[in-house]
């Protein structure tokens, strides 16, 4: 067997132009796979993460006060052990039997005093140094039968001291005849010298591969984007296939993928060549997020947004009936306390598809409970099991019959093994742990497919020759890296003969073998973008390499440009490499770009158009509407469009995306505590309450409304947030009683029927809903408040001056019989900024109106009836584009006298009150046209 041996060529593929049998290519993990394989070596792979667990009880056993490493431990006792481990392995990897030169820190009975704490070497081993040796001891020692396994297992780092000591005694044949090294033999590390020596020394034939004498032809294509690069990309390559170009150019064509292909997929398709199918790595994944996920749910208090994410992943474990029941809770009150969580967990309980077992269990898993990351009180491994044992059931019960989720679960198993020892679990040596163990994949979006070229990750990779090289990915093009250790380390280490290789002479041997390997094409074409998502995009070092070596100087008067040398300076060069899209098509619609052509047609101009934002759906009586409340009207009156899509074609945002947060969580909850403080004042006949009762009951629905407020790094947050509600609440009860006010009820329901008048006849609607505040001045005149939590008072303080109040003029006509509101004492409270607005003098100094209720409500009323004869004739319309269109219209009108410039102004001229569309808070934009860029 001939075998290639190369630093990177781990993941080369074996053949490409010249395939035969008994011929490999391999590197490092590869080479000591194939020697394991031969000198019957080969055990089991231990994954890293257990390792990491095996190597942390090693430190907690050598771990004392005065250790060197103790502090770090204590913080975060996972990365300590991971960043050790690291370094033990790679010390190993190069040779290292964990022993010192001092002879005194051999000592058993030094192995604790090895890592205690130093800052001066004293020309010895660094504490680092002596931490790594006390532990390869103790993992050794009798002290570690029993823990953790009795020691450290071993990994690819172990293999290669094992390899050496095998290589020099075993005689089992190795069936190899010639070792073939991609580079020269000096350039290997010191520890693979001596493997290679001892393969020369069992009659393995050594030799290097002859270097490549070419010296191709160097394009940096330059675009802007990802999205231009791979258009331009993507054309290259079909122009190489059989029907563009020269044919078949692409069988003796490498395309390197040093960044993920999805965009350049996209245009591959358009092209009808094959797909790349190189992913992005990443751990969210939909089944693989369900575990970082879920052990983020156990802790307390609970995050509603993460636990709503949850909820909703295609393959969570929680059955969509029952993640339904549970979403609508959380829409309601944001939080699992409280008595939408437990009407939610009782209506799971009643559903005979569900059950009271199911419902228990979520009850138990999301909220009682849950687990408390604090000091001296954190669960041990056990706990931690424990409260993950409906999760470990439900996604061992899915993974049977979902194929996909059996790594998934296999994943969770070893998780919990990881933690079921440990004597305490914080919520960071969790996400440590569950991200050793959870690592990032790159699955693409869709396969890769069959194609004429060979595809790499790096150029080092291609170990023979071809015609072609695209580098894709190029500014992410990067080789393995290595350890960086203290100078005193390593020269410490060499004492030993440990010889570590140092980063700059692994980055030098990339370079050599990515110039070297270039030498194998005639023509290779690397990919610049400027910015991707909108951020610039580093220049890769290597291309001054490349450039340097390969890069054709300008020509100078008559002189032909010539390959490398030269007086011109490397940015010159790049330059004369380089281009860019518009270069690369001349006035006859040709596109060249590295030997390529292709024949272009123009497209034809197009100008998208944006959607009709009156749409015409026939008349129907069933678009009258069954029920109205004052949000339903408001919205009515708005945008008919928005209205009838919501009303009548049942669109709405997914229950996750309409959990409460920001300032809507907010109002919510401030409206909340003063219905809880009326409700405890009122037996009393009591009109203020006390700062006392204002914060215990504020203390009692933080976890039922405002549950994120208790997240961690959100204490400024929920006690600037606390503070305002206790104020509000105070100024608000306090305010009610010196205008002579007694508050009856918060939250008063009502139904009434509103009567309206169309073509077609009489339509009564019934208007149902609640008023927040509802009391009774000394005059004994209903007063009605409504509060608001708003950024600012200027927008509430107008509608009242300008008379167009609508909610509060529908919650009097509401609460009094006849067709028209009375005058009655009306205001909105404006929670954040402890004010009322009203123009009434009760609250304070009272507003100057334009408009009295009974004319805003009949103004309401005619808008009503004209709306809604409107919809049932078939007819809605998205308001917003069609006032932004008459605006434009009535701008460049020329005609004589007086015109009306908005939409407002026609409806008020008519008789009709004019309700501003809420935009804001409309999902539909995209629909009517206002979302979406139509120049």
């Amino acid at each position: 067997m001939i075998v290639e041996f190369g630093w990177f060529l781990d993941r080369a593929p074996w053949a490409y132009a010249s395939p035969g049998l008994n011929r490999v290519r391999v590197g490092r993990k590869n080479l000591i796979g194939l020697l394991q394989t031969r000198l019957g070596l080969t055990r089991a792979e231990t994954p890293n993460a257990e390792r990491v667990s095996q190597y942390l009880a090693t430190l907690e056993h050598l771990d004392s006060p005065d250790a060197w490493f103790h502090d770090s431990l204590h913080a975060d006792a996972w990365s300590t052990a991971y960043d050790l481990l690291a370094a033990r392995d790679d010390a190993v990897a190069n040779g290292w039997r964990g022993d010192l030169p001092d002879e005194s820190a051999r000592e058993d009975t030094h192995a604790r005093a090895g890592t205690e704490r130093g800052t001066a070497h004293d020309g010895g081993p660094s504490p680092l140094l002596r931490t790594l040796a006390a532990a390869e001891r103790a993992g050794r020692g009798p002290e570690r039968a029993g823990v953790a396994g009795g020691g450290l297992a071993p990994s690819l780092a172990d293999d290669v001291a094992e390899l050496l000591d095998e290589l020099e005694s075993s005689p089992l044949p190795l069936g190899i005849d010639e070792l073939v090294l991609q580079h020269p033999e000096e350039t290997f590390p010191a520890v693979w010298r001596r493997i290679i020596g001892a393969l020369r020394d069992r009659g393995v034939r050594v030799s290097e591969a002859p270097q490549s004498p070419g010296a191709p032809e160097l394009t940096v294509l330059s675009a802007e984007t990802e999205w231009e690069a791979a258009e331009h990309a993507a054309r290259w390559l079909a122009a190489g296939g059989d029907g563009g170009g020269d044919s078949g150019a692409n069988a003796s064509t490498a395309v390197v993928c040093s960044d993920p292909t999805p965009v350049l997929d996209q245009y591959l398709t358009m092209h009808g060549q094959p797909r790349l199918g190189v992913g992005e790595q990443s751990v969210w994944r939909a089944q693989d997020a369900l575990i970082p996920l879920f052990f983020e749910l156990v802790w307390e208090p609970a995050n509603v947004h993460l636990l709503a994410e949850f909820l909703t992943l295609p393959d969570s474990p929680v059955k969509r009936r029952a993640a339904r029941h549970l979403l609508r809770s959380l829409a309601r009150e944001p939080g699992t306390r409280g008595p939408e969580w437990e009407r939610a967990i009782a209506d799971i309980g009643a559903d005979e598809t569900l059950g009271p077992d199911l419902a228990a269990q979520l009850d138990r898993t999301f909220s009682t409970h849950l687990l408390l990351d604090v000091e001296h009180r954190r669960p041990t491994g056990g706990q931690l099991v424990e409260a993950t044992s409906w999760f470990a059931a439900a996604l061992n019960a899915r993974a049977a019959v979902v194929p996909r989720l059996q790594p998934t679960s296999a994943q969770l198993k070893r998780v919990l093994a990881l933690v079921a020892p440990l004597r305490h679990v914080s919520r960071k040596d969790l996400r440590r742990i569950v991200a050793s163990v959870v690592t990032a994949d790159a699955e693409p979006i869709l396969p890769a497919e069959a194609a004429p070229w060979l595809r790499l990750n790096h150029l080092v990779e291609l170990g023979e020759d071809v015609e072609d090289v695209l580098w894709w990915g190029f500014q992410s093009a990067s080789t393995p890296r290595v350890r960086r250790w203290d100078a005193h380390d390593a020269a410490t280490l060499a004492r030993v003969g440990v010889e570590l290789p140092s980063p700059q002479d692994l980055t030098a041997l990339a370079v050599r073998e990515t110039l070297a390997a270039a030498g194998r094409c005639r023509r290779l074409v690397v990919v610049q973008i400027a910015q991707r998502n909108g951020e610039r995009v580093d220049s890769n070092p290597l291309l001054e390499a490349l450039v340097e070596r390969y890069g054709r100087a300008p020509a100078v008067g008559g002189a032909s440009p010539g390959v490398g040398g030269g007086s011109s300076s490397v940015a010159e060069r790049i330059a004369k490499a380089t281009r860019v899209p518009s270069d690369l098509t001349d006035a006859d619609g040709v596109w060249r770009l590295a030997g390529r052509t292709a024949q272009l047609r123009r497209a034809e101009a197009a100008r998208p158009s944006a959607p009709d934002p009156v749409q015409e759906v026939g008349a129907n009586t069933a678009l009258a509407p069954e029920t109205l409340s004052y949000s339903q009207l408001d919205v009515l009156l708005g945008c008919s469009m928005r209205w009838a899509l919501e009303r009548k074609g049942s669109l709405r945002v997914p229950d996750a995306a309409d959990i409460p947060e920001g300032s809507r969580m907010i109002g919510s909850f401030a409206h909340r505590v003063i219905e809880k403080l009326h409700a405890m004042l009122r037996p009393q006949h009591r009109a203020v309450p006390t700062d006392t009762e204002i914060r215990a009951v504020i203390d009692t629905l933080v976890p039922q409304l405002a549950s994120e407020l208790l997240l961690p790094g959100q204490k400024a947050r929920r006690l600037t947030v606390e503070a305002a509600v206790r104020e509000a609440a105070s100024t608000f009860f306090a305010m009610l009683e010196k205008g002579g006010i007694v508050l009856q009820e918060v939250e008063q329901e009502f139904s009434k029927d509103l009567p309206l008048v169309t073509s077609d006849g009489v339509v009564a609607v019934p208007v149902r809903g609640a008023a927040d505040a509802v009391g009774i001045d000394s005059d004994g005149r209903t007063v009605v408040i409504d509060l608001k939590w708003y950024n600012s008072v200027k927008y509430l303080r107008e509608k009242v001056r300008k008379g167009t109040a609508l909610q509060l003029a529908l919650y009097q006509w509401a609460l009094h019989e006849g067709d028209a509101p009375p005058d009655d004492p009306t205001a909105y409270y404006l929670l954040k900024q402890h004010a009322f607005a009203s123009a009434h003098g009760h609250f304070g100094p009272a507003i100057p109106r334009e408009e009295t209720p009974a004319q805003l409500w009949g103004r309401a009323v005619r808008s009503a009836e004209f709306t809604i004869e409107q919809v049932l004739g078939g007819r809605v319309t998205a308001t917003k584009p069609v006032e932004d269109a008459f605006a434009e219209q009535a701008k460049a009108s020329t005609a004589p006298g007086e015109q009306p410039k908005t939409i407002e102004d026609v409806e008020t001229a008519v008789g009709r009150l004019y309700v501003q569309p809420g935009c804001r808070f409309c999902h539909f934009g995209a629909l009517c046209g206002l979302k979406g860029d139509y120049s």
